[in-house]
């Protein structure tokens, strides 16, 4: 902030005294110590109403102070800066705008690297899941049309390949606000008027994300961001409010790479069935292929009843969620125990919500009602999308291409086999990724031994591998008839994709 007297804008005639914000507390300039106690509280008192006055317009203390920065900046650079603890060199990346696409509300007692992920999967899955379909698909062309040789494999290899690259180098145009690239962590001048102005930040936000993890709620500022945020839209209309739990990217991520290489060694064996004459060794390769397989699903399953766990926590956080319970950095600060007279976070956020709100129990209500419910929904029952489902299974979809390539010599059977890999990419497969969820949400409570909580792990996948073959029994034994296949295929695809419309409104 500028050193003197600075005009608080949209009351040109209000001034605010000099003041030195930080982070950790924002203290009122020293004054001599003759002067008078009463005068000093009086001086304390008339800052925190000019403080309180200006918060609640929601505006910014200049232009230049608005800055957010791009998503594939944040992805870029993030990392490296995170494994210096080397922060403030983000603030670099960051540009001056006059809207944010979103505002991104953390704990900084998070976690980076779920939180990374999370952003990871969340801007650059869906585009790479594209371009890999696209690359197998391609490459399903070109072994069809005999350039590649008779290597259908080409198919998923290439489809990883080009996944894995453009989930690097993606680069998303999103802009956004994130506190450690928008406002600058070393000047303490800059850092108290971002600070100021973070009502702004949130009011010229389209929507919020927020990377929450177990301490979010407990800290006063990020409730402060929520308060802000839903205070700022116009009423009547619907707050664009997503919250994403640590294991959510991970799990559905990781999976989704770790399906792909199993698929690829899966491919590469079952290839190598075909020249081999050793019954033995392929009994034993189909057996290593089914472990591996099942440790998979086995371990997402482990982490979705965790995520589910997550879930249950932060909404027993919402239900009892009281403002008192919550924590600032600045009460946490020696002068702030030792009785100071600085500038009170604390006092200056339950002050402005309590404007916003008439009363903090108002706000309370809310959170513990609105968002509670709309977080729930999103989290519990919503969780897994549709989209979310296919991106899970494409590396599916490229193995599958790699098999109706092996039949292009056959136009009928390669129609066929097209046939039935939309069938189970689009139908089946997402309805079994939304049964194997809500397994997995029923059964999230934590059982008192490590062995027992992962045998209920392997009940979940039991029950969805049931489900799984019971559906391939159909297509077997009722789709399948080679006088009429093609027919039957098509017929068999159009039923289940109006079977797995139902049912994944009833799951």
């Amino acid at each position: 902030m500028a050193q003197g007297l600075e005009a608080l804008p949209g009351n040109p005639d209000a001034t605010l005294p000099e003041v030195v914000l930080g982070i950790q507390n924002r203290a009122l300039s020293e004054v001599s110590e003759a002067s008078d106690k009463d005068a000093d509280e009086d001086k304390a008192v008339q800052l925190m109403q000019l403080y309180i006055s200006f918060v609640n317009q929601m505006m910014a203390t200049r232009p230049e102070i608005v800055r957010g920065v791009r998503v594939w900046r944040l992805l870029r650079y993030l990392p490296s800066a995170w494994l210096r603890d080397n922060v403030d060199s983000l603030h670099s990346c960051s540009q001056q705008t006059t809207q944010f696409d979103q505002f991104w509300s953390h704990s900084w007692k998070g976690r980076w690297w779920s939180k990374y992920i999370n952003i990871l999967y969340l801007h650059n899955c869906v585009p790479a899941s594209i371009a890999g379909s696209l690359g197998a698909g391609v490459a399903c062309g070109l072994v069809s049309a005999g350039l590649l040789g008779a290597r259908e494999r080409w198919c998923l290899q290439i489809g990883l390949v080009t996944f894995c690259l453009t989930l690097v180098l993606w680069h998303p145009r999103k802009l956004v606000f994130l506190d450690i690239a928008c406002i600058h962590q070393t000047d303490e001048d800059r850092k108290g008027e971002a600070i100021m102005s973070m009502g702004a930040f949130l009011k010229d936000s389209s929507s919020m994300l927020v990377l929450w993890d177990p301490t979010w709620v407990t800290r006063l500022w990020c409730i402060f961001e929520v308060a802000a945020f839903l205070h700022s839209r116009k009423s009547g209309s619907r707050a664009d409010l997503q919250m994403i739990p640590p294991l959510l990217g991970t799990v559905l991520l990781g999976f989704e790479i770790l399906a792909c290489i199993l698929q690829i060694i899966y491919d590469y064996i079952e290839s190598s069935h075909v020249t081999s004459e050793d019954g033995v060794w392929v009994g034993e390769h189909h057996v290593m292929i089914i472990g591996l397989f099942t440790m998979l699903f086995v371990i997402v399953t482990h982490l979705l009843r965790g995520y589910a766990r997550s879930v249950e926590m932060l909404q027993d956080q919402l239900r009892e969620f009281k403002v008192e319970n919550t924590i600032s950095a600045c009460c946490a600060s020696a002068s702030c125990k030792e009785g100071g007279s600085g500038l009170c976070d604390r006092a200056v956020i339950l002050e402005c919500i309590a404007a916003w709100y008439t009363s903090l129990e108002s706000f309370e209500l809310q959170v513990q009602s609105d968002v509670r419910m709309a977080v729930i929904d999103q989290l519990a029952y919503r969780a897994i999308s549709y989209q979310r489902a296919l991106l899970m299974c494409t590396p599916y979809l490229w193995l599958r291409l790699g098999y109706a390539a092996s039949h292009a010599s056959d136009p009928i059977r390669q129609l066929v086999d097209l046939a039935q890999t939309f069938t189970y990419f689009l139908a089946i497969i997402p309805v079994l990724v939304k049964l194997s969820f809500r397994l997995c949400y029923s059964l999230r409570a934590r059982c008192c031994n490590l062995y027992m909580d992962v045998f209920l792990s392997m009940a979940a996948v039991m029950g969805a591998f049931l489900f799984y073959l019971a559906c391939y029994a159909i297509q077997l034994y009722v789709f399948r008839q080679n006088d009429r296949e093609l027919l039957l295929s098509v017929i068999s695809m159009i039923s289940w994709w109006i079977v797995a419309a139902i049912l994944w409104r009833v799951i």
